[in-house]
């Protein structure tokens, strides 16, 4: 019975450091999302967060900075004033219909594709499970030169 009772204690004691571990790190990503709402974002720390956050936090991220009236684009500090107020838009050349309902969070097209290539980039394993995985080693689309 002895045997028992201290392998219930144990396993209490691990539920409760795995349910304190789960807490902080989705604190953590709320710091970040927030964090990430500022205008100008240095590229090394916005990389160095984007490992402790997952998908649906990054498209907060996106979305709170429309609502903030900013590009959607966490390193691109331009403020989207005239937002388009159509939801489609058709292509004659292509001959497809292009839902804009995405796009419209974003300053150009390029903040658009590099933003989803950076969503894409993100893992989308438990936060508090990270630290037993090899970090990640994010990479930027790079810029277009004309």
């Amino acid at each position: 019975m002895a045997t028992t009772n201290k392998n219930n204690q144990q396993l209490r004691e691990q539920l409760i450091a795995a349910v304190v571990k789960k807490r902080a790190a989705l604190a953590r990503a709320h710091q970040i999302v927030v964090a990430l709402l500022e205008p100008h974002i240095e590229e090394q720390t916005f990389l160095a967060m984007l490992a402790e956050i997952d998908p649906h936090n990054y498209a907060d991220v996106v979305d709170e900075r429309h609502i903030n009236k900013l590009c959607g684009y966490p390193l691109c500090a331009v403020a989207v004033e005239k937002v388009p107020t159509k939801q489609y838009q058709i292509c004659g050349v292509k001959n497809k219909v292009y839902d804009l309902t995405e796009r419209k969070k974003f300053c150009s097209g390029h903040c658009f594709k590099a933003s989803e290539y950076i969503k894409s980039q993100v893992p989308t394993s438990p936060l508090w499970l990270r630290d037993k995985e090899k970090r990640p080693n994010f990479k930027l689309l790079p810029s277009v030169k004309a």
